[in-house]
């Protein structure tokens, strides 16, 4: 994964509460609690003017995660006037509409474009020439918009840290930049592994690190001899993926092939690791939400049945809220 940083500051922290992350339809368990859910944009945002054993790996880790830092190691700074695109894990830009900063589809506006100012460490929009502002609203809870710029402002101190691919506030100490769904706004919240807080620049996409965790059993997914199970947690690279926005292929460690779902007959679908080939139709796959779907067989989702005693998992047809299909995904 790409390593660059742009920002870097020390100011003290104002502690406060942030906004709630978006509804989970399957209803599953939120990491920390959370205030003020964030107001969505309307739902068309018009366009600006502005077969194998259980897998035994000897090697073991830990069963948690270690906490993600909430500061960066010192890097070199770029030149003044860098100019950035910011994506999301999904190919999805942050982007200035009307001073607020909506998650979207790519529209090549310069709405999505903005500049990175060495020397007050603001992020300034082309589209308004206004700063990227997190701020404390009257609900005692940050929110994030673009404002006037003024190199005194700590508000408008950030930090691009490509260390960790997340946007973080040089000011507010561990607060952080999260993407929504397309059309939705986007909004601060506490710095952490989700996959919603990873950025890279639109121009130089990046690979995504991730790991898949099952909502309700806390299994994870793992390649053993191209097979896959969803099993304890072991730590191991048959658990580590790497997610391509671009060429859609989710490639794993272990064996660097990537997650094949093929026709089998009577509409039915095998699951496997094969050798990576961008232009193999069985390998595109798109997350959405808590979803790992196939982006070219139809209603296609990956599964883990808990009854299986194999601990294999599968591809089955998408059906709304089933459990078997909710993941959640970790960014490392």
């Amino acid at each position: 994964m790409a390593r660059w940083t742009v920002l870097a500051a020390v100011l003290v922290a104002t502690v406060a509460s942030v906004p709630c992350d978006v509804a989970d339809p399957f209803e599953t368990y939120e990491i920390s609690p959370c205030s003020n859910p964030p107001t969505s944009a309307p739902s068309s945002t018009p366009a600006p003017t502005t077969g194998a054993p259980v897998p035994t790996i000897t090697t073991l880790a830990p069963t948690t995660f270690t906490p993600a830092p909430t500061t960066s190691t010192t890097v070199p700074t770029p030149a003044p006037g860098t100019k950035l695109s910011l994506c999301d894990y999904n190919r999805q830009v942050l982007s200035e509409y009307y001073s607020d900063i909506y998650t979207d589809v790519r529209r090549n506006s310069a709405n999505e474009q903005f500049v990175y100012d060495a020397a007050s460490q603001a992020i300034v929009a082309r589209s308004n020439g206004e700063c990227l502002d997190a701020y404390l609203g009257a609900n005692n809870a940050f929110q994030v918009h673009t404002y006037p710029c003024d190199a005194t402002n700590g508000n408008q101190k950030w930090l691009f840290n490509t260390n960790t691919n997340r946007i973080e506030h040089a000011t507010h100490k561990g607060l952080c930049m999260a993407s929504g769904p397309a059309g939705n706004k986007a909004r601060v919240e506490p710095c952490s592994q989700s996959l919603l807080q990873f950025f890279s620049n639109c121009d130089a996409p990046t690979t995504v690190g991730l790991r898949f965790q099952t909502c309700y059993t806390n299994s994870w997914l793992s390649e053993y001899y191209t097979g896959l199970y969803a099993d304890q947690r072991r730590g191991s690279v048959n658990e580590n993926w790497a997610y391509d926005p671009v060429a859609q292929t989710l490639q794993v460690a272990s064996n660097k092939e990537c997650l094949d779902a093929f026709p089998v007959g009577n509409g039915k679908y095998g699951l496997h690791t094969y050798a990576c080939d961008s232009s193999n139709q069985n390998q595109k796959w798109v997350l959405q939400g808590k979803l790992v779907k196939h982006a070219v067989h139809h209603n296609l989702c990956l599964d883990a049945d808990p009854t299986d005693n194999q601990h294999r998992a599968q591809v089955w047809d998408c059906t709304p809220y089933n459990k078997n299909q909710c993941w959640n995904l970790h960014h490392y």
